[in-house]
């Protein structure tokens, strides 16, 4: 019986490397969350939710007491973090990115 597991794990293994495949996890969906830090980095990029479509999101990293926090914002929220300035952003997670409530500026 073991003999026979490891070939179908294997298999399992070699079909899914050829597409693409996305794990998520998302813990406490649907709760607002709340990110500060000086913006560090803005990126405007997109994924393939694994069922053709594209979801646009910005990378928004922010650097809070030496830690470096990332969080994937949908949509295109360039304009409303300015690199080198403080922030506060109020969001809810979801599973390719997060959606933004408000954002301060100081």
């Amino acid at each position: 019986m073991r003999l026979l597991l490891v070939p179908l794990i294997a298999l399992s293994l070699l079909l899914a490397a050829c597409g693409q495949v996305f794990v998520g996890f998302v813990s406490n969906p649907g709760n607002p969350m709340r990110v500060s830090g000086t913006v560090s980095m803005v990126q405007f990029e997109f994924i393939n939710d694994g069922h053709g479509t594209v979801i646009n999101f910005t990378a928004v990293t922010f650097i809070n007491a030496g830690t470096a926090t990332t969080i994937n914002f949908c949509s295109d929220q360039r304009s409303g973090f300015p690199i080198g300035r403080s922030a506060q952003a109020d969001f809810t997670t979801g599973t390719f990115c997060s959606a933004l409530i408000s954002i301060v500026i100081s």
